[in-house]
């Protein structure tokens, strides 16, 4: 059963939320509808409401970068989720649309590579400028999840396959090690049912990226959407090693730009942070939090970047609409604190 903060404050509380100054926080069970449903947020898991789904995903590990989301959907950037027992064929159609879009440069598909359960296709694009001359290519990977009778769209970051001439001559060698192992990195990406134990980052109820060791560019970014005006919007972002000025220098001013909304540390998920209440602007009745994790490390894929945030609507919970004590800022502060790791999620990470 989710549990429901009630802050102590031995200060004034803001009148635009309930945290103020205080640092003190007990913790109740409260009687009720049990509403809520573990549910799998990468490498962790909290307690959302029943008929929460994902609306929005972007998952990168190896170089690989996906969208975990329809292939109709308008926040697809990589092709997303394609369905149907013509789903591989969508997708060639989808990947010809991208190398479409170079208009003017003429495009080369140099891999074509097909297998069961994956194809991959892999395209060069010659830029020329008045200093430079360049192989730019692209990598679209199709992994297929036969059993669901859908597929995800993968693609290689393209800022890592540039070649420029004048310093590679022949791409080649340099393309094919990056490639091979872009496409074993796509077979990590397996069908297993969610709730379950297993390695690596749980991307969706159908779909982990199950590797026994974290990516040192690992990054998930996901959004929950719950009846029409609750949403929870995740991100995790490994910065690298030695990037440690930028990574304070994001977090300070993801601080500084809230400095006006009354705030206080908590411990979510096992990582320190400063979290952010306010009243939604066009509702009171609604909660705007924000939660940055202040524990974050460059170089580690154990305490990445973290940010949470969103809204929360007493209206879309309305078996608790009229329980005394119970309002949006109750609600949204018994969500997050429910973040913890999965069973096995940080195996791998350091």
């Amino acid at each position: 059963m989710i549990r429901f903060i009630f802050i102590i404050s031995t200060a004034v509380l803001s009148a635009c939320s309930f945290i103020g100054s205080t640092r003190t926080a007990m913790i109740d069970d409260i009687p009720g509808p049990n509403i809520f449903k573990p549910m799998c947020i990468g490498r962790y898991q909290m307690d959302m409401p029943k008929g929460t789904t994902v609306v929005d995903g972007t998952f990168r590990s190896f170089d690989l970068v996906g969208s975990f989301v329809s292939n109709r959907s308008k926040e697809s950037q990589y092709g997303g989720y394609f369905e149907g027992v013509d789903r591989e064929s969508k997708w060639e159609k989808w990947v010809q649309k991208e190398v479409d879009k170079r208009r003017g440069r003429k495009a080369e598909y140099i891999i074509n590579r097909k297998e069961s359960g994956r194809h991959a296709l892999a395209t060069n694009f010659l830029s020329q400028d008045e200093r430079h001359t360049a192989d730019m290519l692209e990598t679209y990977i199709f992994k297929d999840f036969k059993h669901l009778n859908s597929a995800i769209s993968l693609k290689g970051r393209s800022v890592k396959t540039t070649y420029v001439r004048s310093e590679i001559t022949n791409y080649k060698p340099h393309y094919r090690r990056f490639f091979d192992r872009i496409y074993q990195a796509s077979d990590l990406y397996k069908h297993q049912p969610w709730p379950h134990n297993q390695l690596g980052v749980c991307l969706d109820k159908n779909i982990t990226f199950n590797t026994a060791k974290a990516a040192d560019d690992e990054y998930l970014r996901v959004i929950y959407r719950y009846g029409q005006k609750t949403f929870f919007q995740f991100y995790f972002d490994a910065y690298p090693a030695g990037s440690y000025g930028e990574l304070q220098d994001d977090i300070s001013r993801k601080l500084g730009l809230l400095s006006m909304f009354a705030s206080d540390y908590f411990t979510f998920g096992g990582h320190a942070g400063k979290l952010f209440l306010s009243s939604d602007r066009y509702n009171p009745e609604a909660t705007r939090f924000r939660w940055y994790a202040t524990d974050a490390k460059a170089g580690s894929t154990r305490n990445p970047y973290i940010s949470i945030e969103g809204r929360v609507d007493i209206n879309d919970f309305p078996e608790y609409r009229n329980m005394n004590n119970i309002d949006s800022d109750a609600i949204a502060l018994a969500i997050l604190s429910s973040l913890r790791p999965r069973e096995n999620g940080l195996v791998g990470t350091k």
